[in-house]
């Protein structure tokens, strides 16, 4: 399924120890549009990234430029780990 501008995208994230989901200490988003500098989001400090259970976090991401968007959650703390992913963002022909 293709992206496009103006798109609201929801990346999320399920950390895992022994295959149980768990909280870590920190869960941080970071992100980065095409040709811009990488936001960092940070639960409970920024509201955009969410709880929706125990170890499963998301946010909503407003795609507003075409070209290859990057992610990368990481969690710290008896939960630690870190995941990384990227999508593209067609232009919208029709505005």
């Amino acid at each position: 399924m293709p992206y496009f501008e103006g798109d609201l995208i929801r990346v999320s994230v399920k950390f895992l120890v022994n295959n149980v989901a768990t909280d870590p200490t920190t869960v941080t988003l970071k992100w980065q549009a095409p040709g811009n500098i990488i936001t960092t989001w940070v639960f409970i400090t920024d509201f955009q990234v969410i709880k929706d259970s125990v170890g499963n976090y998301h946010a909503d991401l407003n795609i507003n430029i075409h070209g290859t968007w990057q992610f990368r959650w990481i969690g710290t703390g008896i939960a630690q780990g870190t995941g990384q992913s990227s999508f593209e963002v067609l232009a919208a022909n029709i505005k």
